[in-house]
């Protein structure tokens, strides 16, 4: 990954369902020709098969895939989506932070999980990003910690 931790970062107001949610998280990454139009699918057949095990905290997912099913880019990526009212994935009617990580290989997905969770550690953010209600308040709180760290979107 270069200097941004982000590759896209996006607000809603409301998703209607969860599926929806990782289409619309991985819609950028496919713009960009990060992943391939199959790789959200793979996500969500993942998560009907074996439930959303990505749930890293009771408003924040970090939905991915393998690899092989779908990932384009020889580099990492990561695609924000911050949503004003939370989506319901199963077992989980909170989430409001969904982050898709299209790793490129097993190294970089360890690596760039490593730098999110110590970016999310840092001060109250993944409770800030957990409770954002317009764009403003994102890029607001994505600029904000890029002054400070030098990682942004």
């Amino acid at each position: 990954m270069e200097d941004s931790l982000f590759a896209a970062c996006q607000f809603r107001e409301k998703c209607p369902c969860w599926r929806d949610a990782i289409r619309l998280a991985c819609s950028p990454l496919e713009e960009q020709q990060i992943v391939s139009k199959d790789y959200a699918q793979a996500i969500i057949s993942a998560t009907e098969e074996s439930g959303p095990w990505y749930i890293l905290s009771p408003a924040f997912a970090l939905p991915h895939a393998r690899p092989e099913e779908g990932v384009l880019s020889q580099q990492t990526h990561l695609s924000l989506l911050s949503l004003k009212e939370p989506v319901a994935f199963p077992d989980h009617p909170g989430i409001r932070l969904v982050i898709v990580l299209a790793a490129a290989n097993s190294t970089q997905h360890i690596e760039t999980i490593q730098r999110l969770v110590c970016w999310l550690d840092d001060g109250d953010r993944l409770q800030r990003l957990s409770a954002i209600c317009s764009a403003e308040e994102l890029h607001s709180a994505l600029y904000d910690q890029a002054c400070a760290t030098g990682v942004g979107c």
